[in-house]
C-alpha cells in the first residue's frame, strides 16, 4: 500500500462517524463562547505590534513562532478588534487534537492487545477517551485562552509525532519515523515545554518491544534526530530553564520571607512541583469547577526541612517506579503503566525552572492530559466481557505475522477474529458515555468565567485561602482593573488597596489606585498615591498628570498647572493638552 493510500486510510468512510462526533462535541462546547473577550496576556500581545511582527517575519528558529504567527495572520485577515476568529482557531485545533487522539488510542490499543486489535470494544474505548479529552473542563484553560495557541499546536504535533512513531514501529517503514521527527521539531518550536516528549516514545518502544518492526539503524537515526532537535530547543530556551525567569519572582520570594541562594531556591521549587503533580492528577479525575481558576496560588515550600516537600518528592518517585513496573509487564498492565508515565515523564521539565509566580497552571497540563485518557478506553474494555467471533472485513494494521510490516486491507485480508458487542458491553457503554458527557456542563461553567474579566478574576479570588497569600496581588489587581472598567470605583479601590498591601513597590498599582480615587472624588487619598508612585518612579509622566487631576478637583489650579507642565516635559500628551488649555483659558 502506498504512503498516500496508507495516510488516507485514517480518513476512510468507516471513520467519518467517529471524527464528526468528536468535532461536533467540541463545537457544542466552544461555539457558544466564541465572543468571550481577550483576557490577561492576550491583550498586550494583540494590542501592540507583537502579533503583526510575527505575521510578517520568518521563523529563524524562534520559539513559538508558528502559533504566534497564526495569531498574527488572523489579526491581519480578520482584525484584532473582535475575538471570535481567534477563539474559533483554538477550538478547531482542539477538535483536531481530539480526533488525532482517537486514532492514536485506537492504534495503540489494537497493537498492544493482540488478538483483540479489531474489537469494537477497543474502538469505542478509543472514541470514549478522545471524547473525554474533547469535553474536559481543564482543557478550557488552554482553548479559551487565546495566547495559549502555542500549547494547542504543541499538542497537535505531539499527537502526530506519537501516531507516526507508533506506525513506524509497527510497520518498519522509515517514512513514518521521518514524519515523527518532523512533528517533534514542530512541537518543540511551538512550545518548548514539550521537549521531553521523546521520553514518552521511549516508554512506547518498551511497551511494543515484541512488535517492533523498525530496524536498529532507523531507530538510531530517529533518536539521534530527536536528541539534536531537543538540544536546539533547550539552547533557544536559555534563560528559562534553570533560572527564576518569572518577572515577579523576586517580589514573591520577598512576600514569603524566603531569602536563599539560587541553587537552594531551585531545590525548593522542585519539592513544591513534585507535590503539585498530584494536584494535576486530582483535577483531571475530579474536575470540580470550584477547585479551578485561571490563577491558582499554591504554597511554595519555604524550607528544606518542610516535611510536605519531601513527602511530595518521595510520592512522585514512587509513582514513577510503580508505573515503570506496570509498563514492563506488557498487555493491559503495560497500557496502564504507559498511561501513568505519559504525564510523569513530561512533568520532569517542571523541575528545570524556579517556579513561584505561576507554580500551578492548568493550561500547561493540556499537553500532559491525552495519555491519561487511555484509562477511559481500558475501563470500557475491563467492564465489558469479550467474546470472539469471525468477522470477514479486515481493516487497520495486521499484527498477526511478526515482521511482515504489512498493512491489511481490501481484498488481501483473510477472515479475522474480532470482538463483538455483548449484552454486558451494551450496558456498560451508555453508562460511561453518560459519565463523560457530564464533563460538558463543567466545561461550560469554566468557559462562563472567561465571558468577562471580572468573572475570570473573581473566580480566582474566591479560591484564595486568604487575602495575604503570596501572589494574590496579581489577582486583586486584575479584578480591580475589571471593576474599574465597569466604573465601580469603590470596589476597585478595595482591590487596589489589597494589592498595595502585598506589593507596595509596584508603581502601576499606585497609579491605578490613584486614578480610582480621582474618579471616586477622594482627591486627598489620590494625591498620596501619586506621590508614592513618583517616589518609586520619578519619570512616570502619568503620575504627574493624575496628581494634576486630583489637585484640580481640590480647586488648586496653580499647583495643578505645575504638575501638568512636569508631566508634559516627561512626554504626556494629555498633560501637554491640559496645560495648553489652562494657559489659553487664563
Amino acid at each position: 500500500m502506498s504512503f498516500r493510500s496508507s495516510l488516507l486510510n485514517y480518513f476512510a468512510r468507516r471513520d467519518r462517524g467517529w471524527m464528526l462526533s468528536l468535532f461536533a462535541a467540541v463545537c457544542l462546547v466552544y461555539l457558544p463562547f466564541l465572543g468571550n473577550p481577550f483576557v490577561f496576556d492576550d491583550l498586550p500581545f494583540l494590542s501592540n505590534e507583537a502579533s503583526v511582527s510575527y505575521a510578517y517575519s520568518s521563523s529563524q528558529f524562534n520559539l513559538r513562532w508558528l502559533p504566534y504567527a497564526s495569531l498574527g495572520w488572523t489579526a491581519a485577515v480578520f482584525s484584532d478588534a473582535v475575538p471570535h476568529f481567534f477563539h474559533l482557531g483554538n477550538a478547531l485545533l482542539h477538535a483536531a487534537n481530539a480526533i488525532l487522539l482517537f486514532y492514536l488510542l485506537r492504534l495503540l490499543l489494537g497493537a498492544v492487545l493482540a488478538g483483540h486489535e479489531h474489537s469494537k470494544t477497543l474502538v469505542w474505548g478509543a472514541w470514549l477517551g478522545a471524547l473525554a479529552f474533547a469535553l474536559h473542563p481543564v482543557a478550557v484553560y488552554a482553548v479559551g485562552y487565546v495566547i495559549q495557541r502555542s500549547i494547542l499546536m504543541a499538542t497537535l504535533f505531539a499527537l502526530l509525532m506519537q501516531l507516526a512513531y507508533l506506525r513506524g514501529l509497527l510497520t518498519g517503514q522509515k517514512r513514518w519515523l521521518v514524519l515523527a521527527v518532523l512533528a517533534y521539531f514542530l512541537t518543540g518550536f511551538s512550545k518548548e515545554h514539550s521537549v521531553l516528549l521523546p521520553a514518552v516514545l521511549g516508554a512506547l518502544t518498551i511497551l511494543l518491544r515484541d512488535k517492533n518492526q523498525a530496524s536498529r539503524t532507523a531507530l538510531w537515526a530517529t533518536w539521534g534526530a530527536f536528541a539534536t532537535i531537543g538540544l536546539l530547543v533547550v539552547l533557544r530556551a536559555k534563560g528559562v530553564f534553570g533560572t527564576p525567569y518569572e518577572p515577579m519572582a523576586a517580589a514573591l520570594f520577598e512576600q514569603q520571607g524566603i531569602v536563599e541562594s539560587t541553587p537552594m531556591l531551585h531545590l525548593l521549587s522542585v519539592l513544591t512541583q513534585a507535590g503539585l503533580f498530584f494536584k494535576y492528577l486530582l483535577l483531571w479525575w475530579l474536575p470540580i469547577p470550584a477547585w479551578m481558576s485561571v490563577d491558582m496560588r499554591e504554597p511554595f515550600i519555604s524550607s528544606i526541612g518542610e516535611w510536605r516537600g519531601w513527602l511530595g518528592a518521595v510520592a512522585f518517585l514512587a509513582y514513577g517506579l510503580v508505573a515503570v513496573r506496570w509498563l514492563l509487564r506488557g498487555g493491559t498492565k503495560g497500557l496502564i503503566g504507559f498511561a501513568l508515565l505519559y504525564p510523569w515523564l513530561q512533568f520532569w521539565l517542571e523541575f528545570s525552572s524556579i517556579r513561584v509566580q505561576e507554580p500551578f497552571v492548568l493550561y500547561r497540563s493540556y499537553l500532559w492530559l491525552p495519555g491519561m485518557m487511555l484509562f477511559f478506553s481500558l475501563m470500557l474494555a475491563k467492564l465489558s466481557s469479550i467474546s470472539q467471533n469471525n468477522y470477514k472485513k479486515p481493516f487497520g494494521l495486521s499484527l498477526s505475522k511478526a515482521g511482515s510490516g504489512k498493512v491489511a486491507g481490501g481484498s488481501t485480508g483473510s477472515p479475522r477474529t474480532v470482538t463483538v458487542l455483548t449484552e454486558r458491553f451494551t450496558r456498560t457503554l451508555p453508562g460511561l458515555v453518560f459519565i463523560v458527557l457530564l464533563l460538558m456542563p463543567l466545561a461550560w461553567n469554566r468557559l462562563g468565567t472567561f465571558s468577562d474579566n471580572y468573572r475570570l478574576w473573581n473566580d480566582a479570588a474566591l479560591l484564595l485561602r486568604s487575602n495575604s497569600v503570596s501572589g494574590a496581588d496579581r489577582i486583586f489587581y486584575n479584578r480591580g482593573q475589571a471593576l474599574a472598567a465597569e466604573y465601580k470605583w469603590e470596589e476597585a479601590i478595595a482591590d487596589y488597596k489589597r494589592t498595595v498591601a502585598l506589593s507596595p513597590q509596584l508603581a502601576p498599582v499606585r497609579y491605578a489606585l490613584g486614578m480610582a480615587y480621582v474618579n471616586a472624588r477622594h482627591y486627598h487619598e489620590a494625591i498620596e498615591q501619586f506621590d508614592a508612585e513618583i517616589a518609586l518612579k520619578p519619570d512616570d509622566a502619568r503620575a504627574y498628570f493624575g496628581k494634576a487631576l486630583a489637585l484640580t478637583g481640590l480647586h488648586e489650579g496653580g499647583q495643578a498647572l505645575q504638575q501638568m507642565r512636569r508631566g508634559c516635559e516627561l512626554g504626556s500628551e494629555a498633560a501637554c493638552m491640559m496645560a495648553a488649555w489652562s494657559k489659553q483659558k487664563k
